[in-house]
């Protein structure tokens, strides 16, 4: 168990996962195991043991393979959460920093009404008070979240804190300018999908829908069909709701974070 390590703690950390790395692997096999059985015993109690074996085996290696998956999603979203208030934090702070409020107070102004963003900048002012610099705090700050954009942010944040400028807010007015830029061009870039999205969304919720129920009344007159009503209606309440679900989450998972209420 000691050789097995499905996660890095840096990566975890990123995640927000509290566990270590042979803990997160023991419950990833754990859990696997687990699905692998059920798996084997609901298989087996419809068809050979061969089958439910290998229907087993996939199974368990289905589980890894999504565990292993689970904190790059997790680290993603959270860092894509702190993005979506980021701008307008960094707008707020170019203001205060120009007005020459200390940094102690611009923070603590931060940690709120920010979303992801003053959830992580509470955790910074904490370990500031409890006796790390604010260099220290900003940067274990930048250390948790996997964005690009924030570690730039920091730095800068803390550069003008180190050194000062005559203009102390303006270069963090820039990035968040520059932020809100890449939202813009993001937004535009989901407005041309939806036109895709909502042709594939109407296709299947509509169109194809009332296609196989053509299909079955008209076909039935003259045609052979094995379909029992049952299994008509299974499609029609089960199937293609199932379906329209299925899409529904896909285009709410690639909305940018920033559109989303």
């Amino acid at each position: 168990m000691n050789a097995i390590v499905l996660a890095k703690e840096k990566e975890l950390k990123k995640a927000g996962i509290d566990l270590t790395e042979k803990e997160f692997s023991e419950k990833a096999l754990k859990y696997s195991l687990v699905f692998s059985a059920v798996s084997i015993i609901s298989v087996f109690a419809l068809t050979e043991i061969i089958t439910a074996l290998i229907s087993g085996i996939i199974a368990f290696v289905s589980g890894i393979l999504i565990s292993v998956k689970i904190p790059l999603i997790i680290k993603k979203r959270k860092a894509k959460k702190v993005e979506k208030h980021l701008a307008f934090a960094l707008m707020a702070m170019s203001v205060e920093l120009n007005i020459n409020l200390s940094f102690e107070k611009i923070l603590k102004n931060l940690s709120e009404n920010y979303g992801e963003f003053s959830f992580e900048i509470k955790k910074a002012v904490k370990e500031i008070e409890s006796g790390a610099t604010i260099q220290e705090g900003l940067f274990n700050l930048s250390e948790r979240i996997d964005s690009k954009m924030l570690k730039r942010s920091i730095s800068q944040i803390i550069s003008i804190y180190e050194h000062g400028s005559e203009e102390k807010g303006e270069p963090i007015k820039q990035l968040a300018k520059e932020l809100l830029s890449r939202q813009k061009t993001e937004a535009k870039e989901f407005t041309a999908k939806m036109i895709m999205y909502s042709v594939v969304f109407i296709v299947l919720s509509a169109i194809i829908p009332a296609m196989f129920q053509a299909f079955i009344i008209i076909g039935s007159s003259f045609m052979e069909l094995d379909f029992k009503a049952l299994d008509i209606l299974l499609i029609t309440t089960i199937l293609f709701p199932l379906i329209n679900l299925i899409v529904l989450f896909m285009i709410r998972n690639q909305t940018p974070e920033f559109l989303k209420g």
